[in-house]
């Protein structure tokens, strides 16, 4: 019921994405895959690449959790942080610990201690204190903000500060 695996390889999911790394533990009661070393997991139909030290994968809920020097790249994004949740049911990305987006399509960059990607709804939140850089001309600085990447709409209920591309400094 318990398959090792080590010096590399590849599975296949059931909706043909592929998770390649170097060592595998696969638990078939579970379902319950973890990989470590160099992992990298292909969702061709999503479009996504996501790479990490470590993931484990939880075949029945259609989740992986990602360990060390996790990162999505995707065609318009990309995520870093240390820990990594992605929900394929429901389509979001929650990353923790040093979480970075940039969002190349609106030319926007946000730091976080947390960041939540709803993808369907195009909606990022976070978590903590929070820096974004709007087009290299805003610098956005507060805490658990929420940014709407169609309406380019980026807001805090707490206290925030942007500094434009001249040095002006405006509290609100």
């Amino acid at each position: 019921n318990k398959i090792n695996g080590s010096n590399g390889g590849k599975v296949i999911t059931d909706d043909g994405s592929t998770i390649a790394g170097k060592n595998f533990f696969y638990n078939k009661q579970t379902n319950i895959l973890e990989i470590t070393g160099n992992v990298k997991y292909l969702d061709k139909i999503k479009n996504i690449i996501i790479t990490a030290d470590k993931v484990i994968y939880f075949k029945n809920d259609e989740k992986i959790f990602t360990i060390g020097n996790s990162k999505v790249i995707e065609e318009n994004n990309n995520i870093s942080a240390n820990e990594l949740k992605y929900d394929k049911k429901l389509n979001t990305f929650e990353a923790k610990k040093n979480a970075e987006i940039h969002d190349y399509s609106k030319d926007t960059k946000i730091y976080a201690d947390e960041i939540l990607y709803i993808k369907g709804e195009e909606k990022i939140y976070t978590k903590g204190k929070t820096r974004a850089l709007v087009q290299k001309k805003y610098k956005f600085n507060s805490s658990d903000i929420y940014y709407f990447r169609n309406d380019e709409d980026i807001f805090s209920e707490k206290k925030a500060s942007i500094e434009d591309d001249t040095g002006n400094i405006y509290k609100l």
